[in-house]
């Protein structure tokens, strides 16, 4: 059977290889003397996708990211308490990919009918001398052709950030022992931009077919729109500057060998700046000031106080609300350190009680376009608003539109946190720190909702009203052991869980329906209907609660009625699953070593998490693109080809509910159908190494050289096995697996 007639595409396998290489090289180099000294590093990585190019085209479309980091730190002793150091990085990327990008394409990949027409055809008769590939497509040549789309042509973006750092650092012994000052000025630079070069593919598809002598006549669908020479467009363009000053006074001594004092006080000023900004708010200087301070007292290394506090200026509220004072509090009790501890040190040879308080505030609060909450926020020539007059209707004047009220009170949101732990050390070799921290964040911003309509309001004013409480667990475990002077073993393990709910929440009187409140629901909860089953016949639909989503029948999903008023609509819905970020972040690794060779390995992972299907994008047969010019296809997963309900597989319990070539908004509602429990445990990274021994190395002037062989993404675990559980709730790029193979050279 002819593949160019009868397609069936492979899109995956056309457009994607299995693997690639990329390269790593980075260099140290470090020297000086008693005045100066100096420290340079630069490093270089060439990482590339995993697309095909087409040799027809005398360019690549494959992703191409190379990126050249350069540091170099200067430090200089201007007098014997003087220092000035200067400090230089600059992060530089090239790029060269496809238009659409990796995931761009893997998405148009899920979009396309694998039979509708191939990727490309071979010239017939007639096209035998053209110049062009025949690319594939259906009608009118309106359908995504991912393998067109790949090849046709490519981006190039450059991305440059550059930070200069000057500081000064002054002594001050000669007034008191233990003072010393500092300024730092620091300045950044970020540009982009990007310009694509592409031509119109031209689209063909097949007129006539002989199957006696297999040979096919192919019909140009767009003669006229395509091209083959290439066009160009300029993309976006972004500029941005950071300047920020830093002044600093800090002291630290030790009365008697057992009183330690510390202070500190710091005051920062920064502002920032963007090129293209969007709009004349945005477009004016960021700028914030704050000043912070922090004493310690420590006595005899046993019993320890701490007190900071922040004085920060948002240029966010209005003068009243401007400055925040945010003050904490941390004691400690080294019990380990106390005389009476002595006969059991060499069991428990640490042991540390640490408890702290104190407030944090928050400026980033509402949309970006919320600059300034003081001030209203006015259109003056506002086309929608307008209204025409005259008498024939023949003048036309824009409106007023208002997106923002001015509102003084907006102010700080603050979280006041507490943290209690315990630092244990066992034999000198096992140390466990367990912390157990809560915190209760007020003043959240929010938007009012028993605004009565009434009122005319264009906006809806916003409020600092909610208020939401965090707790949660944080625990970590090192040990380390040398058996010998050959053979070494080091583990490590950590554990999170946290959990948050809403406290005070803006939203109407669910007292009737209090499943709808989201008072006592985690921050990240998810709400959906309860999915009971498949509707196995029509008779089953008629006796059951009507559902008010838009067509449905048999072998379409059936919802539970929550409150039991004969129809499920939004007043079904209700909390399910886990948050969809994880409450339990957990990992576990190890590194063991036997003279030259080393070994390690690293484990992470996550629980109490849901995943929600896009149902959008798996949802078969149907145009999701949203994009009237493009007719695409959504693929049929494996999945769903093996397990849909039909009339000859009735399965009330089946995968995917009955087939459809249009969107069924009845089977696309939020819901425990398409829960996934999304806990995972991956083996992130393996590394092994040899160092060759130093009696080698130094006859060629090395200090040491270290070979290994490490891999990323190796191993997942996961009871979810439609793809990679961190990727979510959808298709796209694929998570790669990485291997290396690198050598260390110390001069």
């Amino acid at each position: 059977m002819n593949p160019f007639v009868y397609p069936a595409n492979d899109w995956r396998e056309l457009m994607f290889k299995d693997f690639t290489t990329n390269q790593r090289l980075n260099l140290n180099i470090s020297g000086g003397g008693s005045v100066a000294r100096y420290y340079v590093a630069a490093s270089y990585s060439s990482d590339n996708g995993i697309l095909k190019d087409d040799t027809r085209n005398n360019f690549k479309n494959n992703i191409d990211l190379k990126k050249y980091v350069l540091r170099a730190n200067v430090n200089i002793n201007l007098t014997k308490s003087t220092e000035m150091i200067v400090r230089l990085h600059g992060t530089f990327d090239d790029y060269t990919g496809p238009l659409d990008g990796g995931s761009g394409l893997y998405t148009k990949v899920m979009r396309t009918n694998p039979v509708l027409f191939p990727a490309y055809y071979l010239p017939d008769e007639a096209n035998k001398n053209t110049q062009h590939i025949l690319f594939g497509n259906y009608d009118t040549g309106n359908y995504v052709n991912p393998y067109a789309d790949m090849v046709r042509g490519y981006k190039d973006y450059s991305n440059t950030v550059v930070l200069a750092q000057l500081e000064l650092r002054q002594n001050l012994d000669f007034l008191t022992k233990g003072l010393s000052a500092r300024v730092l000025f620091n300045t950044s630079r970020t540009s982009y931009f990007d310009v694509s070069r592409y031509y119109t593919p031209f689209y063909y598809n097949v007129a006539d077919y002989d199957r006696a002598t297999d040979t096919y006549q192919l019909v140009a669908l767009n003669s006229e729109g395509g091209k083959e020479y290439l066009e160009y467009s300029e993309g976006a363009k972004q500029v941005s500057s950071t300047t920020y000053l830093e002044a600093a006074v800090q002291y630290n001594r030790t009365f008697n060998d057992k009183h330690n004092l510390s202070g500190l006080l710091v005051y920062t000023m920064r502002e920032a700046l963007y090129g293209n900004a969007g709009d004349l708010l945005r477009s004016l200087p960021y700028r914030n000031l704050g000043l912070a301070g922090r004493f310690t007292y420590a006595y005899d290394n046993r019993y320890f106080l701490e007190a900071n506090f922040g004085y920060n200026g948002s240029e966010r509220f209005s003068k009243k609300e401007r400055f925040g004072f945010f003050p904490s509090i941390g004691i400690g009790y080294l019990i380990s350190n106390e005389e009476f501890w002595k006969p059991l040190s060499n069991v428990i040879s640490k042991l540390k009680l640490k408890a702290t308080y104190g407030m944090v505030g928050n400026d980033a609060i509402g949309s970006d376009s919320d600059r300034f909450f003081y001030l209203s926020n006015v259109n003056l020539d506002n086309g929608n608003m307008g209204y025409a007059f005259g008498t024939d209707f023949g003048y036309w004047r824009n409106g007023v539109s208002i997106s923002r009220y001015e509102d003084p009170l907006i102010t700080w949101e603050t979280a006041y946190k507490q943290n209690y732990g315990i630092e244990l050390g066992l034999y000198n070799k096992l140390e466990i720190q367990a912390d157990y921290f809560r915190e209760n964040r007020k003043k959240i911003l929010q938007n009012r909702i028993s605004i009565p309509s009434t009122m005319g309001l264009q906006a809806s004013p916003q409020a600092n009203i909610g208020e939401s409480f965090a707790s949660g667990v944080d625990i970590s475990v090192d040990y380390s052991h040398s058996f010998n002077k050959d053979l070494w073993l080091s583990v490590r393990g950590n554990f999170t869980y946290a959990t948050s709910e809403y406290k005070v929440f803006e939203e109407p009187d669910y007292s009737d329906t209090p499943w709808r409140s989201y008072i006592g629901t985690s921050l990240s909860q998810g709400r959906g209907l309860i999915a009971e089953r498949l509707f196995v016949d029509e008779d089953d639909v008629r006796n059951s609660p009507k559902q008010m989503f838009g067509e449905y029948g048999a072998g379409d999903i059936k919802y539970k009625d929550i409150n039991m008023d004969g129809m499920i609509d939004g007043k079904d819905y209700v909390p399910i699953g886990y948050p969809h970020n994880p409450e339990i972040i957990y990992g576990a690794g190890f590194s063991f070593g036997y003279k030259g060779l080393d070994f390690s390995a690293f484990f992470q992972g996550s629980a109490r998490s849901s995943i929600w299907l896009d149902v959008a994008n798996i949802t078969p047969f149907i145009d999701t693109d949203k994009d009237p010019n493009i007719s695409s296809q959504n693929a049929l997963l494996q999945v769903i080809a093996d397990s849909h309900w039909s009339e000859d597989n009735r399965n009330p319990y089946a995968f995917w509910p009955r087939l459809s070539d249009h969107a069924l908004s009845n089977n696309a509602q939020w819901s425990t159908w398409y829960m996934y429990n999304g806990a995972f445990l991956r083996l992130k990274t393996m590394e092994l190494g040899y160092t060759l021994p130093q009696k080698w190395t130094k006859k060629v002037h090395m200090e040491s050289l270290r070979i290994y062989l490490s891999g990323t993404n190796l191993l997942t675990f996961s009871k979810f096995k439609l793809w990679d559980p961190e990727m979510g709730n959808g298709l796209g790029y694929p998570i790669q697996r990485v291997f290396n193979i690198g050598i260390n050279v110390n001069f």
